[in-house]
C-alpha cells in the first residue's frame, strides 16, 4: 500500500518525552503512531461515494448537499487532497467519505453495478461480496391458456438483483408477437408473472428495431414501429400491474439496438436508433416503470470505451463506440429521468477472447463515472453478455475475462452511493 507522510506539531516538552519514550521502548515511532491513528479513525471513511463537479459548483455547496453543512467542505478538501477549494474543474470526481445512507432496496434489487446475463456465473459476484444482478431471458409465447412460470427466489434470497426479459420467442417467432396477438401476449405475460416468484422487474421484448426480432423473421416479418411496440407494452404493463401482489412491479421498456437502421417509418426515414428509442419513450410516458438499454464496444481495445468518436454521415451526431449509451440517456424525456435505467447487455461486439485487457474494468469505471454526476439519471447495472456457452460471446471458461471482472468488482462500484476505492 502506498505511504504518505503526515506532519503535525507538538509542544517542545511533549516532543522530547515522546522521542525519549520511543527510544526507551525500542519502538519505531512512525509505526506506533500509525497504529494509534488507525485505531482512532476506525471504520470511518471506508464507505465512500463520488460526485462529478458540474459548472458553478463549490465544495461548500457539495458539503451542504451531502452533509447538510457547507462548513464541512474542509472534510472534502482533506479527503481529496485539495489545497485550493476554489480551483475545481468541471468533470472532476470528488470522493465523498461517509455519505448519507441510501434508502433500503426492495428484495430482488441490488446496489451494485455488476451483472451477468444468464444464470451460472452469479457465484463470482457472491464470492467477491458483490451480489449484483442476474438477467434471465425467457421466451414464453402468447398462448393464453399457458400458465407455466419460473422461480427466482434462490437468487433474491442470496441478495442478487433479478431482471427477467420476457420474449414472445426468438426468430422467426418475434421478440413480441404479431400485432394481432398483442392482447394474447399481455395475458400470457400476466400469467407468467403471477406464477413466477422472486422477481419484480420485467423487460418486455428485446431490440424491436432489429429485423431479426420481427414476428415472422427478418425477411417477411411484421415491422415493429415505436407506436406498435408501445401498444404491446401498454397492454402487457396493464395486465401485469392488475395481478395481485404485482401492482408495484417494474415493467421496463425493451433496449433498442444501437447503430441499427433496419426499421424506418414516416417520421424516421433513416432508421435512426436513438430517435426510435425516444419515440418509444414518448409514447410510454407515465406508463413505463423503467428503461433498458444496450451498449457495446466495437473491439477489445479498452481505450475505445472513453472515445467520443462519432459515426459517419448522415449519423455524425451519434457516438460510434461504447459511449453510444450516452446518446440514449441524453434522449430520455425529462418526465422519465427519475426512472431506473438498466444497462442489460454489454460486450465487445466481437467474441470474448480469453485475455485480460482491463476492458471489463474500464467499462464499469465508465458507468460509475457517469453515475457520479448529480445531473445524470442513474444506471443501476451493467450486465455483461453473456455467461452461458451458447454463442460467441460466452464468458464461461474464459478465465482471463473472469479475472478482469474480479478486478472490476474489487472497486466496489455501487449505483446507490456511486462508491469506489477510498
Amino acid at each position: 500500500m502506498a505511504r504518505e507522510t503526515l506532519s503535525f506539531s507538538l509542544e517542545q516538552a511533549l516532543v522530547r518525552r515522546v522521542l525519549a519514550r520511543a527510544a526507551d521502548q525500542g519502538v519505531d515511532l512512525s509505526e506506533l503512531l500509525g497504529v494509534y491513528c488507525a485505531d482512532w479513525v476506525g471504520e470511518w471513511g471506508k464507505r465512500v461515494g463520488a460526485h462529478r463537479i458540474a459548472a458553478g459548483e463549490t465544495l461548500w455547496a457539495i458539503a451542504r448537499r451531502y452533509y447538510g453543512d457547507g462548513a464541512k467542505f474542509s472534510v472534502l478538501a482533506a479527503f481529496n487532497g485539495i489545497t485550493d477549494p476554489t480551483a475545481l474543474e468541471i468533470g472532476q470526481i470528488i470522493l465523498i467519505p461517509e455519505p448519507p445512507e441510501p434508502e433500503p432496496l426492495a428484495e430482488g434489487e441490488s446496489p451494485y453495478l455488476y451483472g451477468l446475463h444468464d444464470r451460472g456465473g452469479e457465484q463470482l459476484m457472491e464470492q467477491a461480496g458483490r451480489p449484483g444482478w442476474v438477467l434471465v431471458s425467457d421466451d414464453i409465447g402468447c398462448e393464453t391458456d399457458d400458465a407455466s412460470s419460473e422461480a427466482y427466489d434462490d437468487l433474491t434470497a442470496r441478495g442478487f438483483g433479478v431482471i427477467v426479459r420476457i420474449n414472445n420467442g426468438y426468430t422467426p417467432g418475434g421478440s413480441i408477437p404479431h400485432s394481432s396477438r398483442y392482447a394474447d401476449f399481455a395475458v400470457r405475460c400476466s400469467r407468467y408473472v403471477a406464477g413466477s416468484s422472486g422477481c419484480h422487474i420485467w423487460v418486455i421484448g428485446n431490440e424491436p428495431n432489429l429485423a431479426i426480432e420481427r414476428p415472422g423473421g427478418p425477411l417477411n416479418g411484421e415491422i415493429i414501429t415505436p407506436q406498435m411496440y408501445a401498444d404491446c407494452f401498454r397492454q402487457c404493463a396493464e395486465r401485469i400491474h392488475a395481478q395481485p401482489g404485482h401492482e408495484n412491479d417494474q415493467v421496463v421498456t425493451a433496449a433498442i439496438g444501437p447503430w441499427n437502421t433496419q426499421t424506418t417509418y414516416a417520421s424516421n426515414p433513416r432508421g435512426d436508433w436513438v430517435q426510435y428509442f425516444a419515440d418509444v419513450l414518448t409514447e410510454l410516458q407515465g406508463i413505463a416503470d423503467g428503461i433498458s438499454l444496450h451498449t457495446y464496444g466495437r473491439s477489445a481495445n479498452p481505450d475505445d470505451i472513453t472515445s467520443e468518436e462519432c459515426m459517419r454521415p448522415p449519423f455524425e451526431n451519434r457516438r460510434a463506440l461504447f459511449r453510444s449509451y450516452m446518446d440514449f440517456m441524453e434522449a430520455v424525456p425529462e418526465t422519465m429521468r427519475h426512472l431506473p435505467a438498466y444497462l442489460t447487455e454489454t460486450d465487445q461486439n466481437v467474441p470474448w477472447e480469453d485475455a485480460n485487457r482491463a476492458w471489463v474494468q474500464r467499462s464499469y469505471q465508465e458507468i460509475a463515472e457517469w453515475n457520479a454526476s448529480a445531473d445524470h439519471q442513474k444506471i443501476r447495472c451493467m450486465v455483461l453478455y453473456r455467461w452461458k456457452q451458447k454463442d460467441i460471446w460466452s464468458i464461461d471458461g474464459k478465465n482471463q475475462v473472469v479475472t478482469d471482472l474480479k478486478h472490476a468488482m474489487a472497486r466496489n462500484y455501487r449505483w446507490d452511493l456511486v462508491q469506489g476505492d477510498a
